[in-house]
């Protein structure tokens, strides 16, 4: 037999999955240097002993894990423009739950999408905007919206790895402890005077213009800038032509008319808005400067008088995959027999929100319920559109103790796998 070195084996990573828009990290499987499971390469291929055999195979492993980190952002094609997407006449149902404040409701047949947008007027006495101070952070739209006895609400900014904010947050009339600033994230905010703002990364971010801020809640990119649409700044977003469950705000010239959409997506009834349509439909709506908030599972809208949640929230992730929530559709029983409905989605926690503050109307408001056509037995054939039953809270509810507890989780989880390498890998060497 030949004494000659032969080269040290390769490993082989394959990604199985990767989604940009939903993942934190691509999922990969190692094929580790010869043994008597791995088909793949000759016994003798790892060195000449169990020590070089070890080194080689580290080394190997440490090389394709470094290569595949630095060839992962090319998976996200370069952003070229917007692609041309049609979208038909609309079907546009507007309410006025409480004083200054306006509810649309808008539904396209084709492809098909639900948007639900609100214009605040804060000139009318009694209506302000106000975002979650940091005690209270981690809940439901729908949590938030009733301790605030609030007219509507709508989910806020987002937060990284370490469950922390990204970006300038505040709220209650101060900032929070854990707000720091972020070059790649603007802010929305609400200064002490009433008027609303909306900044992108790196303004405003003086000590004085924090000291300003009454209640603030991070995002990216920016939508809308004096009042058009920012196409070269979405050009260089990688996840602008993305269908995708979206919510954003905007603010007129003036800084006292506030603008919330939501728009629900990855779902059977809604496939949700690119960057580039939530943009002009911001404009639409009067926005001078608008911003894109967190957006996916995230994504929901509460109208308090219209029966709550409006929207219907995208199962998260990890929803998904522990196959809890419910399905997409399910049968309700109607007047005319069982008939499929959508189910209106699973509400997540996040970890702030923007609120609406409104007086009570001073005299009756002919206010309908959001899909009462589950009440009344009609259904979806009946009315020509998608028939949504309520949503039911996320069945994983940490609170702020996913602050210690999914940290903790990221810390671990690398070791158990490594651990599980190791073992592995002297089962195969034995």
């Amino acid at each position: 037999m030949s004494s000659r070195i032969r080269p040290t084996p390769r490993h082989f990573i394959r990604v199985d999955r990767v989604q940009l828009a939903a993942l934190p990290f691509p999922s990969f499987r190692i094929f580790a240097p010869s043994s008597p499971g791995n088909p793949r390469v000759s016994r003798d291929a790892a060195g000449s002993g169990p020590a070089d055999r070890w080194l080689q195979w580290i080394v190997s492993v440490k090389t394709s894990l470094i290569v595949v980190l630095l060839l992962l952002p090319l998976t996200a094609l370069a952003q070229e423009g917007e692609i041309p997407r049609t979208l038909d006449a609309p079907t546009d149902v507007w309410t006025e739950p409480n004083p200054g404040l306006r509810h649309l409701d808008r539904r396209y047949a084709r492809p098909s999408i639900r948007v639900h947008a609100l214009v605040v007027d804060t000139r009318v006495e009694g209506v302000r905007l106000v975002a979650t101070p940091e005690s209270e952070r981690w809940g439901t739209v729908t949590d938030f919206a009733e301790r605030h006895e609030a007219a509507a609400a709508i989910n806020g900014g987002f937060w990284g790895l370490w469950q922390s904010p990204h970006g300038i947050t505040a709220g209650g009339g101060a900032l929070w402890e854990r707000s720091t600033p972020d070059p790649d994230f603007g802010h929305f905010g609400v200064l002490a005077s009433g008027r609303g703002v909306v900044r992108g990364p790196g303004e405003g971010e003086d000590d004085r213009s924090l000291a300003q801020l009454s209640e603030a809640v991070a995002g990216r990119p920016i939508l809308v800038a004096a009042g058009q649409v920012d196409t070269a700044g979405l050009d260089a977003f990688e996840a602008a032509n993305l269908r995708q469950p979206r919510t954003a705000v905007g603010v007129s010239r003036d800084g006292r008319t506030f603008v919330l959409a939501v728009v629900d997506g990855r779902q059977g009834h809604s496939v949700g808005f690119t960057l580039y349509q939530l943009a002009r439909l911001l404009v639409e709506l009067g926005a001078h400067r608008a911003i894109n908030l967190d957006g996916g599972g995230s994504s929901a809208m509460v109208v308090s008088r219209e029966g709550g949640l409006v929207t219907s929230p995208a199962r998260g992730r990890w929803v998904r995959a522990l196959g809890l929530g419910e399905e997409e559709t399910r049968q309700v029983r109607t007047a005319d027999g069982a008939t499929d409905v959508y189910v209106r989605g699973v509400e997540r926690e996040v970890m702030n929100h923007i609120a609406v503050i409104a007086p009570p109307p001073t005299h009756d408001v002919a206010v309908r319920g959001v899909d009462s056509a589950l009440a009344d037995g009609l259904g979806p054939s009946d009315r020509g559109v998608a028939v949504l039953a309520p949503a039911r809270s996320s069945p994983i509810r940490l609170g702020q103790l996913r602050e210690v507890l999914i940290p903790a989780l990221y810390l671990t989880a690398p070791a158990l796998l490594l651990l599980g390498v190791v073992v592995l890998r002297r089962r195969r060497l034995s």
